[in-house]
């Protein structure tokens, strides 16, 4: 047996550096210096908007995204996914080794009489046949097929390791933008309440003047189709939350009836931070997920012309059986029962109508995909990462601008009621500066609220919301630490 095994040794060896197919080398993808409309933005290391939703100093939020990484239906079939992907990895690897089969059989046999030469044979008739052994096969990689399979299949599985991240990033990003929402319709449903209640006041005030005669029916008749159509958005506003508050219970894979408690009315929508992290366009190749599993997929596909043009060469095997086998069970165990055979094989389809070099072709073409995909997810990035910059610039110039109308509708309001307590103006006018306060305090939410989601939407497009070296338990993992 000695020999056998210098000859698999030296092949393992030679192996080594015998791979065909070509070698992967990351593509090389010509990017901008900086993003266009960074006013307002820092260039920050990639690991400072890890948790970015932290900044927003709200624990709810924080809370929310807690459970949504926990519990996020989506979430966790991308982590079952890598763990179906280690296995893929296990199985690939496992070619490496020799196949040992364990071999124990028994059959009942009977030859026609004539097979031995005479009808009267002693040999002729019905007989036993016991066997039991050892077969095993190595196949000895020389042009490195086996090798490339296992770094295609590493390719896979670090894709989907990168693919359970960008599900992640997307989540918390979703779970923090429909937050925002619901607390921006929660506000400007609070300012509609107050709208219905300056309304009424006002409608109150008509209806006095009719009975003194000093208005008209026709304009008690407006101001209640005012009042009726204030008091009609307060329905929508139940829907709209009602619905938002049903996406973030699919989100944290719960029912909205258990959301109600942790998320009341009445704290605001959170302030945006002063400061915002985007690093460089260089910086999204090393954190986007999406473009990280990208060239993952880009690796394997490589590879996997490797594994496809070692089908052209030779293929060798070492192979070997080693046994017993005898007529009678008392007889098996005897060493002259013994039967074994080995030695190497070698196989070549050479003569297959060009089939294989067909396989390599498009396995090359496959390789083409994935690159261009690479090219585009990486140009679709920066795309986002732009277009966000600029619609958070412009929700914060607007968010500013309404923030100083609300405060001059405030001071003129203000003005206004302490002339009319000093009996220089009417309630009436009084009424009307503060409805168009309201209108304005509306408007001022949903600018907070827009400004917020866009800064959410930002933190997501530059690959915030994961940090390097965590990835999740997997359920294999529980199952054999519990063996």
């Amino acid at each position: 047996m000695r020999p056998i095994l210098q000859i698999a040794t030296a092949a393992v060896m030679v192996t080594a550096g015998c791979q065909v197919g070509p070698d992967y080398t990351t593509p090389e993808m010509p990017l901008p210096d900086d993003f266009a409309w960074t006013d307002g933005a820092e260039e920050l290391p990639p690991e400072y908007p890890a948790e970015w939703w932290t900044l927003f100093n709200d624990p709810v939020l924080d809370s929310l995204v807690a459970r949504a990484t926990a519990n996020n239906f989506n979430l966790r079939i991308a982590a079952e996914r890598i763990d179906q992907y280690r296995s893929q990895y296990s199985i690939a690897s496992a070619d490496l080794y020799p196949d040992i089969q364990a071999v124990a059989a028994y059959s009942r046999n009977r030859v026609p009489a004539t097979d031995f030469g005479s009808a009267g044979s002693s040999q002729s008739g019905a007989f036993n046949s016991w066997g039991i052994g050892v077969d095993a096969s190595w196949e000895i990689d020389l042009f490195g097929q086996i090798a490339r399979g296992i770094e295609a299949a590493v390719g896979d599985l670090q894709a989907e390791v990168e693919n359970w991240r960008y599900t992640m990033i997307s989540l918390r990003a979703e779970v923090a933008s429909s937050y925002m929402s619901l607390r921006t319709l929660q506000a400007r449903l609070g300012v509609a309440n107050r709208n219905i209640e300056s309304q009424r006041r006002y409608v109150e005030l008509l209806n006095q003047q009719l009975t003194m005669g000093t208005t008209t029916a026709g304009t008690v008749a407006q101001a209640d189709a005012v009042l009726a159509q204030f008091e009609a958005l307060i329905p929508q506003f139940g829907v709209s939350m009602s619905a938002e508050m049903a996406n973030l219970a699919i989100l944290l894979g719960t029912t909205p009836g258990a959301l109600t408690r942790t998320i009341p009315a009445g704290q605001g929508i959170p302030a945006v931070p002063t400061e915002i992290a985007v690093g460089i366009p260089a910086d999204l190749l090393r954190r986007r997920p999406d473009i990280r599993a990208a060239e993952r997929t880009l690796a394997a596909a490589t590879a996997r012309i490797g594994q496809a043009t070692a089908d052209l060469y030779p293929k060798l095997s070492l192979t070997g059986q080693f046994g017993f086998s005898a007529s009678s069970a008392t007889d098996l165990f005897q060493w002259a029962s013994r039967s074994y055979n080995f030695g190497p094989r070698l196989t070549w389809d050479f003569f297959n109508g060009d089939r294989i070099r067909s396989v390599v072709n498009q396995q090359e073409s496959l390789t083409r995909q994935a690159l261009l995909e690479y090219e585009n997810t990486v140009v679709q990035a920066i795309g986002e990462v732009e277009s966000n910059l600029i619609g958070f610039a412009l929700a914060a110039q607007q968010r500013n601008n309404l923030a100083e109308a609300a405060e001059s509708a405030q001071l003129a309001y203000d003005l206004l009621l302490d002339q009319y307590e000093h009996g220089v103006t009417s309630f009436l006018a009084v009424i009307v500066v503060q409805q168009s306060l309201l209108e304005t305090e509306d408007s001022l939410a949903q600018a907070r609220g827009l400004c917020a989601e866009t800064m959410v939407e930002l933190y997501r497009s530059i690959g915030g919301g994961w940090t390097t070296g965590v990835l999740p338990t997997l359920a294999s993992e529980t199952k054999d630490s519990s063996s």
